[in-house]
């Protein structure tokens, strides 16, 4: 496509036909498939309509798909299926996170050239297509008032009218309809009966939704037909002279290098001599986890700024390199602690996220050693790669369930807040596991309350139909009412 010839964002306003006709049809099927609704079956199905849809506009500006492109796609669509597989609140979150930057790091490369940008050109260009988004957002409103209003149809303009006289006309009932209905009793028994039939609350949040899924739409294309990213070789002269980043990261290496000595000899080999009286083996190794996540993440960050700030040095590199490697232990320190701490504790979900970043951080610093020595490496598209895989292999997993699964298998007598935290604190995810716990062994009120805990998820997944289906919460709700039918004399009843 030649840009020259023509902008695309004034092919975008000319053409509001279409591509408004089919933001709209999009915003019909993302109000149906996510109103109320942000984890059922219907969530994949609005993933997979949001990429035809891209799809779409690309092909009426006569884009193709890129190369590479697929691959993001396939991520996306993994994320949106594991949704509809999980009840965890964390997962649901972060998926969302997951398909939206996936999108916008797939449209980035299908409408610039993106090969030879670094880590930090990326992540300026992902924040100005947000803020670009942002600001686009009335654009297929004030582009839908132009359309109409220089049609020369006077049927369009009279549709256009109408549509403008309801909206107005719904404005001011919501002002004045409240104060009639409290003004006649007569009037507000008639009209009452009239509105029970009617669910406004829905129909305004149906209507928001699609007008929001509209705009989402028509926007995020509007945004990236403005070309408005900055155009800039892959690297400016670095600024800083390499001499102070040498010395600063000299001196750290010492010290990391004295660090990583003690974490082979104590930790790793195990000598205990030097211990204190008063600390066990088990402390110490829980002791300074999360310090030595925080400075693992300090490393990461500093190693990317010197990458970027100083000018090129093979001493600078070297030293960076022994950065790396000291982070590779602390990082092989912190998962060894960890490692212990749950053969003790057993596992939360909490630690298998830990355990999971641990695993991230050392691949993308592998990532980063490479980028030391080739400066065209791609940091983060390979960064991008690598926690894509491995957020949708933990997402699929659903941790919950494995964490239950894992605590109740190897624990002979489970303590009762290792059973309240399976309760409380896990999705229903856990809930089939939980159900077949041996439960002879606890108080009647431990019982009772696991009972209670069926009956609630039994009682919320009441009416669950095709739009909000999920497979977490089909299988909850199953071993819940077996667990119910099985265990009745685990009730409440004792109470009484």
């Amino acid at each position: 496509l030649n840009r020259g010839s023509y902008r695309l964002a004034d092919k975008l306003r000319q053409d509001y036909r279409f591509f408004g006709g089919v933001s709209i049809l999009y915003g019909i099927i993302f109000a149906f498939c996510l109103y109320k609704n942000m984890h059922g079956v219907t969530f994949p199905l609005c993933v997979v309509v949001t990429i035809l849809t891209a799809g779409l506009f690309m092909r009426r500006i006569r884009f193709r798909l890129q190369k590479g492109s697929l691959l993001y796609i396939i991520g996306m669509i993994l994320l949106g299926i594991s949704t509809a597989l999980t009840t965890s609140f964390f997962l649901h979150f972060f998926n969302l996170l997951g398909i939206v930057l996936l999108f916008f790091v797939l449209m980035i490369h299908q409408f610039y050239d993106d090969h030879d940008w670094n880590f930090p050109m990326y992540l300026k260009r992902l924040f100005l297509l947000f803020g670009t988004m942002v600001g686009s957002l009335p654009l297929p409103f004030s582009h839908g008032a132009g359309y109409f209003s220089r049609s020369q149809s006077k049927k369009k303009q009279t549709v256009a009218a109408i549509a403008v006289g309801c909206f107005v006309a719904l404005g001011i009932l919501c002002l004045v309809l409240p104060l009639l209905l409290k003004s006649d009793l007569v009037f507000s028994r008639i009209f009452g009966e009239i509105l029970k039939y009617i669910n406004f609350s829905n129909l305004l949040g149906i209507g928001f939704t699609i007008l929001l899924g509209f705009a989402l739409g028509y926007g995020f294309f509007a945004a990236l037909c403005k070309y408005n990213f900055p155009i800039e070789k892959r690297r400016k002269i670095r600024y800083f002279n390499p001499v102070v980043g040498i010395t600063f990261t000299s001196i750290i290496s010492v010290i990391y290098l004295m660090y990583c000595l003690i974490q082979i000899v104590y930790l790793f080999i195990g000598l205990q001599v030097g211990l204190p009286a008063d600390l066990t083996y088990a402390e110490y190794a829980r002791g300074g986890f999360w310090e030595l996540l925080f400075v693992s993440i300090v490393n990461f960050i500093m190693v990317l700024l010197c990458l970027h700030l100083f000018k090129e040095s093979l001493p600078l590199k070297i030293i960076l390199t022994v950065i790396s490697a000291c982070t590779y232990i602390m990082i092989l320190s912190a998962a060894y602690r960890m490692f212990l701490y749950v053969g003790v504790y057993h596992l939360t979900f909490l630690r298998i996220l830990v355990l999971w970043f641990l695993l991230t951080l050392s691949l993308i610093m592998a990532g980063v050693i490479v980028n030391i020595y080739r400066e065209g490496f791609p940091l983060f598209r390979y960064i991008v790669a690598v926690v894509s895989v491995l957020y949708i292999g933990l997402s699929l997993a659903r941790p919950d369930a494995i964490v239950a699964e894992y605590n109740i298998a190897h624990t002979e007598n489970m303590k009762e807040e290792d059973v309240y935290y399976l309760l409380t604190r896990l999705s229903a995810d856990a809930a089939p596991a939980i159900a077949g716990m041996d439960l002879s062994g606890y108080e009647d009120y431990v019982r009772g309350d696991v009972y209670q805990y069926f009956c609630d998820i039994s009682e919320k997944n009441q009416g669950i139909y095709l739009r909000k289906a999920n497979y977490s919460r089909i299988r909850a709700k199953l071993a819940a009412e077996q667990f119910m039918e099985e265990h009745r004399d685990y009730s409440y009843d004792w109470y009484e």
